[in-house]
């Protein structure tokens, strides 16, 4: 995520055009790459990373406390994108379009593929907490946080989310 500035956020948060646009272009990468971890679609993640900035410019003015800023935008981004979800009919996306920031060299394209299709397959409440979690590096606080659930819930949905992975991953080994 782009650094923390205090004084662009106050000037955002004041209403300033220019200091809007300077933080839209700092929060972009951050913003789309954590909408495409959740929706898989580069086009939507781009219209729904549009609809996060407007949100952003709608209601940054209410938000009291400039160091609860990165909690903010977190939970905007996040519920954002689960309405999203929530609102698309079930639509097959080929697994080759897909790209969840996989960066080990050592698996095989089949292989992620494989880890792609067993996600696609998650419930959503354990995709998400696992795409903060592994993908976004968030601690279980934060995520409990930017979820609304208790920290133990989040635990509880990674430890099945990882379960359920393993089982479809491997299943003649458990």
């Amino acid at each position: 995520m782009a650094e923390f500035n205090h004084e662009l956020i106050a000037k955002v948060r004041a209403g300033d055009k220019e200091s809007f646009e300077i933080f839209v272009k700092s929060y972009t990468p951050y913003v789309y790459r954590t909408a495409f971890a959740f929706l898989h679609d580069p086009v939507e993640a781009e219209d729904v990373s549009q609809e996060i900035f407007l949100k952003i410019h709608r209601s940054i003015s209410q938000l009291n406390d400039l160091h609860a800023f990165n909690s903010w935008l977190k939970k905007i981004i996040t519920h954002s994108c689960l309405d999203h979800i929530k609102k698309q009919e079930p639509t097959p996306t080929p697994f080759l379009e897909l790209d969840l920031g996989f960066h080990d060299t050592s698996l095989h394209w089949d292989q992620h593929l494989d880890i792609l299709g067993a996600l696609k397959n998650l419930n959503i409440e354990y995709r998400e907490t696992l795409v903060l979690r592994e993908w976004e590096g968030y601690s279980y606080e934060e995520i409990a946080n930017i979820l609304g659930v208790p920290v133990g819930t989040v635990k509880s949905r990674i430890h099945t989310a990882r379960l359920q992975l393993r089982k479809t991953l491997s299943p003649g080994e458990l």
